[in-house]
């Protein structure tokens, strides 16, 4: 066999070999160091690792903090999922019917404005706004003669502050690529539809939402993925977690035990269910959405 026939059947493994190469590293090795992780306590600084089997699972599943955590992310995520699929679906669709090129242009930046901001930048300036004492929401309220509240210091409040930060700082990149696909949708279509009188709601759930049905998957999907992190993000900035762990989430328990209090078998147990729930979530979303999606040819 010539080099040149070797070389050839070897390229495409070159190819993908850096790539393969970077998921087995960094994705899958994590993964499986983490798992055996569960099954020790060890705090990082022991040259020892004890095994203990399942008992930091047990631990954190008899920890009422782990169970209000796990309360608080399915809230989050039966709120925020939803939100940051549907809303900017919503707004993608009213920007694709403004007439003029300028104010167009403009309510997509101002939309997308907050997604480019660090979550500390974000975090700040939320946080000068929900202030109890100084803060502008407050000083709204007393002008027009209203009681002020403590926002994110309520117990009451807090999770529902972190859900709109957590929506406001990443429903815009969900806007621009829903947008995307309804700008790419042929004009052809939409206006055979016009000429039969069908009238904008039918338009768009006939002709535009399946022909956009790739992108929504795509967005639902991430989302679902992503959405722990965004979460994790305001929590750290906005709350730490309180008041009384009315804030937190399973993502920022283990943050807590692992960095905190370096438990890190605790916190690698929370990580596996979190890795497990996630994997659950979207195995389940590719089962029941995925069949509906059209694809053109």
């Amino acid at each position: 066999m010539s080099a040149r026939i070797r070389m050839a059947k070897l390229a495409p493994y070159l190819f993908v070999g850096p790539a393969i190469a970077f998921v087995l590293v960094f994705l899958y090795a994590p993964v499986v160091f983490s798992v055996g992780l569960s099954l020790t306590d060890w705090n990082f600084i022991s040259p020892t690792m004890n095994f203990v089997g399942l008992e930091n699972y047990r631990r954190i599943f008899a920890d009422p903090n782990f169970r209000d955590a796990a309360v608080n992310t399915l809230l989050y995520c039966v709120v925020l999922i939803p939100a940051q699929i549907m809303v900017p679906l919503a707004l993608a669709a009213l920007i694709l019917r403004v007439r003029n090129p300028f104010l167009a242009g403009f309510y997509k930046s101002a939309l997308f404005l907050p997604t480019i901001l660090a979550y500390s930048t974000a975090g700040i300036a939320w946080l000068w706004l929900f202030d109890p004492l100084n803060g502008f929401f407050n000083a709204a309220l007393s002008a027009l003669g209203m009681p002020t509240s403590r926002w994110h210091n309520d117990p009451s409040l807090a999770i529902w502050c972190v859900t709109f930060v957590t929506f406001w700082k990443n429903f815009g990149l969900n806007m621009l690529l829903l947008l995307a696909a309804l700008v790419s949708i042929p004009k052809s279509l939409l206006e055979a539809a016009a000429i039969d009188n069908a009238g904008p709601w039918r338009r768009f759930f006939t002709i535009e939402l399946p022909l956009i049905s790739p992108t929504f998957f795509f967005v639902a999907v991430t989302t679902t993925m992503n959405v722990l992190d965004d979460i994790v993000g305001v929590i750290d900035v906005l709350t730490g977690g309180g008041p009384y762990g009315q804030s937190s989430n399973i993502l920022y328990y283990m943050y807590e035990r692992g960095l905190s209090f370096f438990q890190f078998g605790q916190a690698s147990a929370a990580s596996v269910i979190i890795i497990v729930l996630v994997l659950v979530v979207t195995l389940a979303q590719f089962r029941m959405f995925e069949h509906r999606v059209h694809y053109e040819s």
